[in-house]
This record gives C-alpha cells, sequence and structure tokens, in this order.
C-alpha cells in the first residue's frame, strides 16, 4: 500500500476519532491509536525506514493526550511527563535544521514573526496565571509551559533561518499545540461543554497531522540546498 492510502487513513480516522469522541469520550480512546499507527505506516511508507524518534513521540504524545482527556487533574503528572517527553522527541528533530546555514534576515519579514512570538508569550503567561492555583503540581506546571515557550519560539525562528516553503509546517505544529494546551486547560477548569472539547480533538488531530507531515518534509529540507528568499 503506497503512503497516500496511509495518509488518507490516517485522515479518516482522525475524523472519526473526532466525531466518536464528541458522543463518547472513552469509545474515542480505542479509535485515537488507529490514527497514530496509520501515521507512523505513512511515515515508514514515504521514507521506505524506521524512525525511532517518530515513533517515541508518537507514542508519548498518545499517552500524554489519553490521560490529558481521560481526567487532567487526576493524571496531571503523567500528561506533563510524557509531554515533555514527545516535545524533547521534536526538539531533537530541529537539531539538523537547526544546524543549516543560516540565511539573511531581512527587517521586513521579521516584524509577525515578532508580533506572534509576542503574542504566544502573553498568551502562555496568561495561561499560567490563571491556571496556576488549580493544577495539582505547580513545579511540572510551570516547567511544561516553559518548554511549551521554547518549543514555540524554535517554530518561529526556524522559518526565519532557513526559509523552505516546508517549514511552513512549523507555524501550524506550534499554533494548534498551543491551542490544545489551552483549550485543554479551559475545558477541565472551566468551560466544560462538548463544543471546548470537540473543538479540543481537532486541535490534537491538526497538532499530529502538521508533525507527521513534517517528519517526512523534514528529509527535503535537510537535503534541498537552494536558497529560499
Amino acid at each position: 500500500m503506497g503512503s497516500t492510502k496511509y495518509w488518507y487513513l490516517a485522515l479518516a480516522s482522525s475524523l472519526l476519532f473526532i466525531i466518536v469522541s464528541n458522543v463518547d469520550l472513552f469509545l474515542g480512546f480505542y479509535v485515537k491509536p488507529v490514527y497514530v499507527l496509520f501515521f507512523y505506516l505513512y511515515y515508514y511508507a514515504s521514507t521506505k525506514k524506521h524512525n525511532l524518534v517518530f515513533l517515541i513521540f508518537q507514542v508519548s504524545a498518545l499517552i500524554a493526550e489519553i490521560y490529558f482527556l481521560k481526567d487532567l487533574n487526576a493524571h496531571f503528572n503523567e500528561v506533563i511527563f510524557y509531554f515533555i517527553i514527545a516535545t524533547a522527541m521534536m526538539l531533537i528533530t530541529f537539531v539538523p535544521v537547526l544546524k543549516i546555514k543560516p540565511q539573511e534576515m531581512k527587517n521586513n519579514i521579521l516584524i509577525e514573526p515578532i508580533l506572534g512570538v509576542i503574542f504566544c508569550t502573553y498568551l502562555i503567561g496568561h495561561l499560567i496565571l490563571v491556571f496556576y492555583h488549580y493544577v495539582p503540581n505547580k513545579v511540572l506546571f510551570i516547567i511544561g509551559a516553559s518548554l511549551l515557550w521554547i518549543f514555540t519560539i524554535i517554530c518561529t525562528v526556524i522559518p526565519l533561518r532557513n526559509r523552505h516553503p516546508y517549514n511552513i509546517h512549523l507555524y501550524i505544529i506550534a499554533a494548534s499545540l498551543l491551542v490544545e494546551c489551552i483549550l485543554g486547560f479551559l475545558y477541565y477548569y472551566s468551560i466544560h461543554i462538548s463544543l471546548m472539547l470537540a473543538t479540543l480533538n481537532v486541535a490534537i488531530c491538526v497538532h499530529k497531522t502538521a508533525v507527521s507531515s513534517y517528519f517526512v518534509k523534514i528529509i527535503k529540507v535537510r537535503s534541498d540546498e537552494r536558497d529560499y528568499y
């Protein structure tokens, strides 16, 4: 089976997860591993090789999301622990791209990313201030929020250093993860409604889709020596 078929199967199972989870959250847990499997098979079919870093990312993110959706407060330590592992796997993936010689940064392209970083910093800072007194482990909460901020900054810096078209994926990855975290805390500690849960699940699937695509595209980013201005 070609990689395209696995890609569409992963998208279809992601959509099924969103629909099923909105009807029965615990039933959705059984669908979740399916799209994770298809995303990994898509990677393998596209590259013809296994990737331990990508596999660890998928598994740790899956565990974190299940704990997250099941009961964030009861499994807070587990959520943050596996979130740290998943994020670390992404950062390891970024290392070869960060080693590529940076291109000249012109002032006219810096304004929007700087505003984006300021906005993300505000959102994460506000997230900490609002939910700090609710979370059961405040130290882990600060560590997780700090790692989220660092991850967001790196996802913003890479497309500036190397303006390969595929690096645009990083904006989607960072934005969807930020939205996922904010909606998750809002859902469990403030606005416990089905619409919020459905939007949270959409953000989770968008993030997984963008990451899975970028893990394949990053091979082209590393090997493409053309300049992008």
